[in-house]
C-alpha cells in the first residue's frame, strides 16, 4: 500500500533543488555514474579507528572498511545525533544509502556505506527534542487526543555552544520516552550515555549491517583532514571571495544562499572546541562549519556519492567553486529519498475514500469539501444570493433614513460589516455540517492528515521514527528500503 507523489507537491521544498532535479546544472552538476572510478590513497589509521569505534557500538564493519581502503565505491550521508534517532528523515537517508548500495551490488559493484554522525554540532534544542505521534500510542494512554504529536524535550543546562555529541542524555528525556511507550530502559539509554553513543547504538540495532558510522569528533578523522585544514587557512581570503561571488550568483538567479555570512561579512569556516566542549569560530580550529564539513568529508573519504537532504544539496551549490581551489574531487551529489510512513490501516484510507495523496497537506475539512462539490457549490450560491438580497434591502433602508438622519451612515456601514461576517460564518458552518455528515470518512480523513501532516508539518521533518520502529521493527526498515527512491523528483507514502 504505497503511493508516489511529485516532489513539487511536498510543502516547502527548496526551489533550487526542484530546478536542479529538473536539469538546471548551472550551479551543481548532476552528471556522472555512481560507480565511476575516482579513488586516491585511503587512510589506514582512520580505517582502524572506524573499525574499533563501530565495534564499540555493536557494529562489525571490518569487511566494509577494508573494501573502502582497497578502492571500493563509497556512499556517504550524515545527520545530527538526535535523541531516540531523531526525525523520520534520518532513517530515510540511511534507507536511501542502503538501497543504492544494494542496487550497485546487484550489478556486480560492491560498495561501502558511511553515515556521518554530526557530533560536533551545538544545537542542543534540536537533538534533545522528540515528537511522538499520538496515533502510535496505546488507546489507554493519558494524552490529549486532540493533539497530533506529544513533544518531549529537555531543558538546556549546558553552554549554548557546547558540542552535543559528548553530552550525556538527560534523564528527563529517558523518563518521558519510557513512560510514553511503557518500555524498560534499553541499553542505548543507560544512565550517563552520551548523545553520540546512544544514537549510534540504536542505529546499530536497526541496521546491524551495511552501514559504517563515522564520529565527526574522531581524532583520527581530524588528523586525516590536517592537510585540508592547512589549505583552508592558507587560502582563507580566496575562499571568502569565492563564497561571496557564488552567493551573488545564486541570488541573481533568484535563489537564497543556504548559508549567510556573519555580522562582519565573513563566512565561518572553522571552529575550535575548548576542553569544556564549547565551540567557537576560529581559523586555528579543526571543527568544521556547515560549509566546510562536506569538504572534510570528501577530502578524507573520497566518496563516489554524497546523499543529502534539500538543504545539504544547496550547500554543495554554494561551495562548488571551492573544490577545484582546494584540489578536492567533488562526489556525485544525490538527493535523499523522501518517505512518509503510516500504518497500512491508515494508508488504505487514501484509496478507500478516493483522496488525492497531495491533498493531505491541507486539512481534513478541505479534503472533505472537495468530495461534496455540488452541495458546497449550492450553499455558496445561496449565500451569495442571500447576501445580495440583504444588501439591497439595507441600501433601501439607507435611502429612506439618511435624508432624515445623516449620522446613521456609520451605523449602517457597521451593520453591513456584521451582517456579511455572520452570513459568511453561517455558510462556513453549513459547509462543514455537509461534509461531516459521513462520520466514518471524517474520522478517517482526520487520522490520515494527523499522521502524515501533523500540526501542519510534513511528517518526515518532525515525527520521531522510533515509535513506529518499536511497533513494526525490521518490517518498517525493510518497507522503507524497498520503496525509497533516492535522487528522484518524487516522494513516497509507505504503508507499514
Amino acid at each position: 500500500m504505497n503511493f508516489t507523489v511529485p516532489l513539487a507537491k511536498y510543502p516547502g521544498m527548496n526551489r533550487f533543488v526542484l530546478d536542479w532535479l529538473g536539469g538546471d546544472e548551472r550551479f551543481l552538476p548532476r552528471v556522472g555514474e555512481w560507480a565511476s572510478g575516482r579513488v586516491g590513497e585511503r587512510n589506514a589509521a582512520l580505517a582502524d579507528a572506524l573499525i574499533k569505534s563501530n565495534k564499540h557500538w555493536g557494529l562489525f564493519v571490518r569487511d566494509d572498511v577494508e573494501r573502502w581502503v582497497n578502492g571500493g565505491v563509497a556512499l556517504i550521508a550524515g545527520q545530527q545525533v538526535g535523541f531516540a534517532g531523531g526525525p523520520l528523515y534520518t532513517i530515510a537517508k540511511i534507507a536511501s544509502l542502503v538501497k543504492m548500495k544494494r542496487d550497485l551490488e546487484a550489478k556486480g559493484t560492491p560498495a561501502t556505506v558511511f553515515f556521518w554522525l554530526a557530533t560536533e554540532d551545538h544545537d542542543f534544542d534540536e537533538v534533545a527534542t522528540l515528537n511522538v505521534p499520538v496515533s502510535a500510542l496505546g488507546a489507554d494512554k493519558d494524552v490529549n487526543r486532540q493533539l497530533d504529536l506529544v513533544c518531549i524535550r529537555a531543558i538546556r543546562t549546558v553552554s549554548a555552544h557546547a558540542a552535543v555529541g559528548s553530552l550525556p542524555v538527560p534523564e528527563a528525556l529517558v523518563a518521558q520516552l519510557m513512560a510514553l511507550h511503557d518500555i524498560e530502559r534499553p541499553a542505548w539509554l543507560r544512565e550517563g550515555i552520551t548523545f553520540r553513543d546512544s544514537f549510534a547504538e540504536l542505529i546499530a540495532e536497526v541496521f546491524p549491517k551495511e552501514v559504517v558510522l563515522v564520529d565527526a569528533l574522531l581524532p583520527e578523522l581530524r588528523r586525516a583532514g590536517a592537510p585540508l585544514f592547512a589549505k583552508i587557512r592558507e587560502k582563507r581570503d580566496d575562499i571568502q571571495r569565492a563564497l561571496r561571488d557564488r552567493s551573488k550568483e545564486l541570488e541573481g538567479a533568484g535563489y537564497k544562499p543556504q548559508v549567510e555570512p556573519a555580522h562582519d561579512g565573513e563566512y565561518t569556516l572553522l571552529f575550535h572546541i575548548d576542553d569544556d566542549g564549547t565551540r567557537k569560530p576560529s581559523m586555528d580550529g579543526v571543527s568544521t562549519s556547515a560549509l566546510t564539513r562536506p569538504l572534510l568529508q570528501d577530502f578524507v573519504f573520497q566518496p563516489n556519492v554524497f546523499l543529502g537532504g534539500p538543504a545539504e544539496v544547496a550547500y554543495y551549490a554554494q561551495i562548488a567553486p571551492l573544490y577545484e581551489m582546494l584540489g578536492i574531487a567533488m562526489p556525485r551529489v544525490a538527493l535523499r529519498g523522501h518517505l512518509l510512513a503510516a500504518p497500512k490501516r491508515i494508508a488504505r484510507f487514501i484509496e478507500r475514500f478516493d483522496i488525492a495523496p497531495e491533498s493531505i497537506f491541507t486539512s481534513a475539512d478541505a479534503i472533505l469539501t472537495e468530495k461534496e462539490p455540488d452541495g458546497v457549490a449550492r450553499i455558496r450560491e445561496l449565500t451569495r444570493e442571500g447576501r445580495e438580497a440583504l444588501m439591497t434591502r439595507v441600501e433601501s433602508i439607507g435611502q429612506l433614513a439618511l435624508p432624515a438622519d445623516h449620522s446613521l451612515a456609520g451605523s449602517i456601514q457597521r451593520s453591513i460589516g456584521h451582517l456579511e461576517y455572520h452570513f459568511d460564518k453561517l455558510a462556513e458552518r453549513a459547509i462543514k455540517g455537509l461534509v461531516r455528515k459521513d462520520k466514518e470518512r471524517l474520522a478517517a480523513t482526520r487520522e490520515l492528515v494527523a499522521t502524515l501532516y501533523p500540526d501542519r508539518y510534513v511528517q518526515d521533518r518532525v515525527v520521531g521514527w522510533f515509535s513506529y520502529w518499536l511497533r513494526y521493527g525490521s518490517a518498517m526498515t525493510d518497507a522503507m528500503i524497498a520503496n525509497v527512491e533516492p535522487d528522484a523528483a518524487v516522494f513516497r507514502i509507505v504503508g507499514l
